[in-house]
This record gives C-alpha cells, sequence and structure tokens, in this order.
C-alpha cells in the first residue's frame, strides 16, 4: 500500500471510521447513509506511483440510459452549481460524481476525509434534483 493511502487508513482506522480496502489496495472505499440516498459509496483512489494525486469517485448515481439528453444538462446545472464536484454521464448512462485532488503528506487523512465528505454531502444534495429529471 502507498504511502498515501496508508496515511488515510491510519487515519480512518484512529477515528473508527470503517472503510474498505479493494483487491488494488491503492482504492479505498468509505460508505455513508445520506437524508437523500440511502447509501453512498465513495472510491478514494490512490495514484499507484506514489504521487499525491487523489480521485473520490461516486459511481452509479442513478442510470439515465433512455435519457441521456436530459442527463447531459442536468449534469451541466449541477457542475455549474457545485464547484468541487463535477458529474459527468458515463458511457452505460450512469451518472457519476468526482473531485480530483492533490494533497500534502502533513495533512493527507484529515484532508481526504474531508473530501469524502464533500462529495458525499453534494451528491446527497444533488439527488432530489437527478432523481426528479430522470423520472421527470
Amino acid at each position: 500500500m502507498q504511502y498515501f493511502a496508508q496515511e488515510f487508513t491510519s487515519y480512518m482506522d484512529d477515528n473508527d471510521i470503517q472503510y474498505t480496502t479493494m483487491d488494488d489496495e491503492n482504492v479505498i472505499q468509505v460508505v455513508y447513509g445520506g437524508d437523500n440516498l440511502e447509501t453512498i459509496s465513495i472510491f478514494v483512489i490512490f495514484d499507484e506511483d506514489g504521487d499525491p494525486f487523489v480521485q473520490f469517485k461516486c459511481w452509479e448515481i442513478l442510470n439515465f440510459n433512455d435519457k441521456e439528453e436530459i442527463a447531459y444538462e442536468m449534469c451541466n446545472r449541477l457542475n455549474a452549481e457545485y464547484r468541487w464536484v463535477k458529474f459527468y454521464l458515463d458511457k452505460d448512462g450512469d451518472v457519476n460524481a468526482a473531485i480530483d485532488a492533490v494533497i500534502s503528506e502533513d495533512d493527507c487523512g484529515e484532508a481526504c476525509m474531508n473530501l469524502v465528505h464533500r462529495i458525499i454531502r453534494i451528491v446527497d444534495d444533488a439527488y432530489p434534483e437527478i432523481a426528479k429529471t430522470r423520472w421527470a
């Protein structure tokens, strides 16, 4: 496990935060519940080369397989409203959210946890608009 991933898991251990280390030890899954979404899974992906680049991804928020055009418009609206998280549509028609960050060795664990909380809050906050757009 790379230094930054190790620092993050140590921080979570110290704060009694549950997580799962994926098969690729540079990917850590953190799961929370929200007010609008019962389960929000965040995948924290650390750079394989040990560089201080980290991605925070929330996949498959809702599928728009047959309504891609309105999904693109909705993602644009969400991206204009939420500056920290980018919303995008993948090739399967799923709405996803992501944050890319550069972290420092000094506060890696706390910084990563803050970004996990930020993406969770934003995804949970945006979900009613996502669902409304999908089912309208």
